[in-house]
């Protein structure tokens, strides 16, 4: 089955902006692996220096933004040098209505925020019984 086949999640083209949103600081693009399973979508956004207090996310009109910022963590000294760049996280998605918006989930474990996209129960595959006559 090739990528085109399926649109249930699919990165948002570029649009207008009607309003001006305005950040200090870079912006950064996370990389992001979707998975599907049969029951399930799961989205891993590679976000180095968020946490779970730093992280936004919305689902609005069938749009999945994701938002962060990294924090440098001051306990491990300061910095002198470095060749990563920080500041936030922007990314959005178009969501199919196949996603069962009101059990999305979503956890932060070491800089990877992994998204759970439940599919909706009319979605899954099944398994259609045959009875004897």
């Amino acid at each position: 089955m090739s990528t085109n086949d399926h649109r249930e999640i699919e990165p948002r083209e570029k649009a207008e902006l009607l309003t001006e949103d305005t950040r200090p600081g870079l912006v950064f693009r996370p990389d992001v692996d979707i998975l599907e399973q049969p029951d399930a979508y799961i989205i891993l956004a590679d976000m180095p220096g968020a946490s779970e207090d730093t992280v936004d996310i919305s689902l609005d009109k069938g749009v999945l933004t994701l938002d962060a910022r990294a924090v440098e963590d001051e306990s491990q000294g300061t910095t002198r040098y470095a060749e990563y760049r920080s500041g936030g996280y922007h990314r959005e998605f178009r969501i199919s209505k196949d996603i069962d918006a009101s059990a999305v989930s979503a956890r932060m474990k070491n800089g990877v925020l992994e998204l759970h996209l439940p599919k909706s129960a009319e979605s899954r595959p099944r398994r259609i019984a045959v009875e004897a006559a």
